[in-house]
This record gives C-alpha cells, structure tokens and sequence, in this order.
C-alpha cells in the first residue's frame, strides 16, 4: 500500500512541462517502453497525458510501474 501512497504523492508533485520517464506495466502494449516526454495534461486522479517523440498517450496511474523526473 505503501508505494500506491508513494507514487500518487509523485504524480501530486509533478507538473504540466515536466519531463518524465515512465517504465509502465507490459500489459499496456505500450512501445516503447519506458517511455520519456513531457506531460502536457493531468487530472486530480493521477491520469496523466504526456507527449513523446513519436505521438500523445494517456497514462493511467494503475499502469505506472515507476517514473522518473528529467531535467528540463
């Protein structure tokens, strides 16, 4: 339960313009994967859009395995 808590606070924290890796489940189909690029849009659920090199996905939180600031 506890690293549920502990990546809800990071979503929390993190920023439309920031730049993220995320290594998600591999039930996502998701390649590649993980992937890198900058959040664009979040909600107050932890759903996050974020733009990659290659197009836009939606990210759900139950599908994040771990994520990781970039520097700008």
């Amino acid at each position: 339960m506890a690293i549920f808590e502990s990546l809800a606070g990071v979503l929390k924290a993190l920023a439309v313009g920031d730049r993220v890796k995320v290594t998600l489940r591999p039930e996502t189909g998701q390649f590649p994967n993980p992937v890198d690029g900058q959040i664009i849009q979040k909600d107050d659920h932890g759903k996050i859009s974020l733009k990659s090199d290659q197009s836009v996905i939606e990210i759900n939180p139950a599908d994040i395995l771990s994520i990781t600031s970039l520097p700008r």
